[in-house]
């Protein structure tokens, strides 16, 4: 979306930047609200343009496209795969004691392509009104399967005042791993109960990645 609206060289409605980009309404709608969060793209008059972060961010990319076409011998680049990272935790947390709290990243489903070998990503996370027992962990995607989850811990601060959770991802896009591109971020609230009891019940929350497929 970044470099649709970069080569645009305008503000476009999310129905031009489906065509344009080549996206569902679906992705469109994610892809505009994680942007917009991240103050890459600003909203005005039912048309999206990218603000002069976003103006700089898009730069990069084409750069960054520029030298690995370089680097490839101008081969095309293939196409982004989805998968979905999932929290599962439970549903209400005790105040003052660890929760845990399990991240992986679901297997394909049928019919979706499937990555040329094992992605890696990277993900950080923050907690308002908690502690996490890890600001930043990595998970390893197979090709074929679900990724092992990682476990952190949560401890809620305050009874009756829900934690807010935020995950970043990001891809290690070079066979080194030094290089690594945003995938996006999601936030999530967790209640904490009043009365001293932690509900048994789980729940899971996630968000869709597109993984760039990365040779070697």
């Amino acid at each position: 979306m970044l470099r649709f609206l970069h080569k645009h060289r305008a503000a476009a409605t999310s129905a031009e930047i489906q065509e344009g980009a080549q996206l569902s309404a679906r992705l469109v709608g994610r892809a505009i609200r994680r942007l917009v969060n991240f103050r890459l793209v600003q909203f005005h008059s039912d048309r999206y343009a990218l603000t002069s972060d976003g103006q700089i961010a898009a730069q990069q990319l084409l750069e960054y496209d520029a030298a690995l076409a370089a680097k490839s011998g101008g081969r095309a680049e293939l196409p982004r795969v989805p998968r979905r990272l999932t929290v599962v935790m439970p549903r209400v947390l005790r105040a003052n004691t660890p929760a845990d709290l399990f991240v992986g990243v679901n297997p394909p489903t049928a019919n979706m392509p499937l990555l040329p070998q094992p992605a890696h990503i990277t993900l950080r996370v923050s907690a308002l009104g908690g502690t996490l027992s890890l600001a930043e962990f990595a998970l390893e995607v197979p090709v074929d399967k679900a990724a092992v989850p990682a476990k952190l811990s949560l401890t809620p601060d305050q009874a009756g005042r829900a934690v807010r959770v935020r995950i970043d991802a990001f891809q290690a896009v070079d066979a080194d791993q030094l290089q690594f591109e945003p995938l996006g971020g999601m936030y999530f609230d967790v209640r904490v109960s009043m009365d001293a009891t932690q509900d048994s019940a789980l729940r899971a929350v996630g968000m869709d990645m597109l993984l760039k497929p990365i040779r070697i």
